[in-house]
């Protein structure tokens, strides 16, 4: 029965920080989908219409993301603010 124990512990780490977990995770789905809708939608765009559609595509993504990317950090200051409050 010991040795059971022994060898399930570890196995199973003792301790795990879930939010730096969430963070890692949400961060690498954020690139992960980044890269997806700029590597494949670009070159869908790039395919059926041309590199000068591609272009003005990738501009507008790239609009799309500063804006997310701004609002994301107004929410997270919001928040900060408000936990110090």
């Amino acid at each position: 029965m010991t040795e059971e124990k022994n060898e399930r512990d570890s196995i199973v780490p003792k301790s795990i920080d879930l939010r730096q977990h969430r963070r890692r995770t949400e961060r690498d789905l954020i690139i992960g989908g980044a890269v997806i809708l700029f590597v494949v939608g670009g070159g869908l765009v790039w395919h059926f219409y041309g590199f000068p559609a591609a272009v003005a595509g990738w501009g507008c993504m790239l609009g799309g993301v500063l804006l997310a990317g701004l609002l994301y950090l107004l929410l997270k200051l919001m928040e900060t603010l408000g936990r110090s409050g």
